[in-house]
């Protein structure tokens, strides 16, 4: 039995299934692409999560796409050049397709121009000159790659995806601990309002984060890992203290950190 050809047949079919989906199952559909990589033979999930770690979301933000001036997909993409890191882009491009129902057309609405006001045909003048190409590309090069596996030493750690299950005994009490470290902070009143307002938020938005399927070590460290860190050191030995230090075990435990 073939795992690598197993692999191939249920790549064409989602992803042909993709490239006709309309807006109201375009979400679903990536998400299970996406999700393919992960019971993909490890040299290919491995080589998958490689490239996704050389051109994370914040960069494909920051560094690929020019926001469109005032005209309906007016916006600019300058995809990167090396083909690995082109392919780990818009493989993080379209994972951050997978959380909403209309966030793929609105970035077809802004970077792609149709005849039509049609929304599934703005959407897939999008799959046909963005996706279609990248999962051509993909295929090839996965194929090439299919007996060299990336060591995980290989992935940077601040770039490292990471799987989020949400049935685990560690996800829940990560969510838990951190509302503790939460409400302990809201308690105190020792810390000043501003720092009260400013951690209040990150941790808010550090469970946000977790709520996704994946979540880039890069995101956890600068917004929910540092935030306990600095409650741990600051207020350590007081109750605020120790309930964050709490939430920074779990998390880390979640996360596979140290």
């Amino acid at each position: 039995m073939d795992e690598f050809q197993d692999f191939l047949d249920e790549y064409d079919d989602l992803t042909e299934r993709l490239l006709r989906a309309r807006y109201q199952d375009f979400a679903a559909l990536a998400k299970r692409v996406m999700q393919m990589f992960d019971r993909a033979p490890e040299a290919t999930s491995t080589r998958v999560r490689w490239l996704r770690s050389l051109f994370p979301i914040g960069k494909v933000e920051a560094d690929v796409l020019v926001a469109p001036q005032g005209m309906v997909g007016s916006g600019r993409m300058n995809w990167p050049q090396d083909l690995e890191q082109s392919l780990g882009a818009q493989l993080n491009l379209l994972q951050s397709f997978t959380d909403k129902e209309d966030t793929a057309w609105q970035f077809a609405h802004n970077f792609f121009y149709s005849r039509s006001n049609n929304i599934n045909d703005t959407l897939h003048e999008m799959t046909e000159h963005l996706f279609e190409p990248m999962f051509r590309d993909l295929r090839r090069y996965l194929t090439r790659q299919r007996n060299n596996p990336v060591e995980i030493e290989e992935i940077p750690a601040s770039d490292r995806i990471v799987q989020i299950d949400h049935n685990k005994a560690s996800y829940q009490e990560a969510i838990g601990s951190i509302a503790g470290a939460s409400e302990a902070l809201i308690g105190d009143n020792t810390i000043g309002p501003a720092d009260r307002d400013r951690i209040k938020f990150e941790l808010d938005a550090g469970i946000l984060l977790l709520t996704a399927q994946t979540v880039t070590m890069s995101a956890i460290e600068a917004v929910l890992v540092r935030a306990l860190r600095w409650l741990s050191s600051n207020f350590a030995g007081a109750a605020l203290g120790i309930a964050a230090e709490r939430a920074l075990s779990a998390v880390l435990l979640l996360l596979g950190g140290s």
